[in-house]
């Protein structure tokens, strides 16, 4: 793997560190030193990314700003049970929740997409933790379904089991599982320590699929990206059911004027429901919260 050049590091920190104005950073110092366009690189925090300028997930994963308040609350997680990532794309989010985690920890990524899995298999090839790489989309039934926007080279991340606006693409069928299925195919009973579902809209039939692993109280961390711009979100009432008293809600931010870093805001079941903009929530087992706490972990402390 190469280096990033040494300008494009340096652009790198300034915006992995959260520093504001980065995008006029990145933009000179890319007039100065082209990217290193099809080539594998290691990033400056240790990610390895084939690196793609037409492709908005890898350019922004390259530059430093991609999700980077998940990323860097994945990072802060320390996780010794089984980590499950659903819409794993290229591994950015299982690789940094896995960074400071367990060496015991393992994985299971679920990816449908082709065109993520030749980033996915490069991420997981070089991570020390064992694990699995199924290809399937996660829902409500056990089968096949279409998925919409695929091979879309500006934005691989862009595919959905739903159709919505704005997506561009080819459209094909793609093996699909319940969540359900997976856990008792793989891991029956096995404690959970993360959770992520991130699928473009599509996250009310993977809790559809899901209600006994949700139910027993087994996964620790749920992080759920939660998209009002794509439609309803009443399944939230689901969720909050299922998961009954034993969890508290959180919203994921962004806190600082000049320096952006992560914040947990505390919410309500009923605030989750009021919220009108794409948001993760985070879901934090209550002797889990209490554990990081008495750890001091700065973003359960406030």
């Amino acid at each position: 793997m190469k280096r990033l050049p040494f300008l494009h590091r340096v652009s790198f920190w300034y915006s992995w560190s959260g520093y504001r104005g980065s995008q006029f950073i990145w933009g000179f110092s890319r007039l100065l030193k082209k990217v290193p366009d099809s080539t594998l690189v290691k990033l400056p925090n240790g990610f390895p990314l084939i690196v793609n300028e037409r492709d908005w997930i890898t350019k922004t994963i390259y530059q430093g700003t991609y999700e980077r308040s998940l990323l860097h609350f994945l990072n802060s997680l320390f996780l010794s049970n089984l980590v499950v990532d659903i819409g794993a794309n290229i591994g950015v989010t299982l690789w940094h929740g896995l960074k400071s985690s367990s060496p015991t920890t393992k994985y299971i990524a679920l990816e449908p997409s082709k065109q993520c899995l030749p980033g996915l298999e490069v991420t997981t090839s070089h991570m020390e933790h064992k694990g699995i790489l199924l290809k399937y989309a996660i829902g409500n039934l056990d089968g096949t379904q279409v998925m919409y926007g695929m091979d879309n080279e500006m934005h691989s991340g862009g595919a959905s089991l739903i159709l919505h606006p704005g997506l561009q693409g080819n459209m094909g069928k793609v093996e699909i599982r319940k969540l359900d299925t997976i856990m008792k195919e793989y891991c029956d009973g096995s404690p959970v320590s993360l959770l992520k579902i991130d699928t473009e809209g599509f996250e009310e039939h993977i809790i559809a699929g899901a209600h006994k692993l949700l139910a027993s109280g087994l996964v620790e961390i749920i992080i759920m990206e939660v998209s009002p711009n794509f439609g309803d979100v009443s399944y939230l009432t689901s969720v909050n059911q299922l998961v009954a008293k034993k969890y508290y809600w959180f919203m994921l931010a962004e806190k600082g004027r000049f320096k952006r870093s992560p914040l947990l805001r505390k919410i309500s079941f009923r605030d989750s429901l009021e919220i009108t903009k794409q948001w993760n929530l985070v879901l934090v087992r209550i002797d889990i919260l209490d554990t990081y706490r008495h750890a001091r972990h700065p973003l359960f402390l406030e």
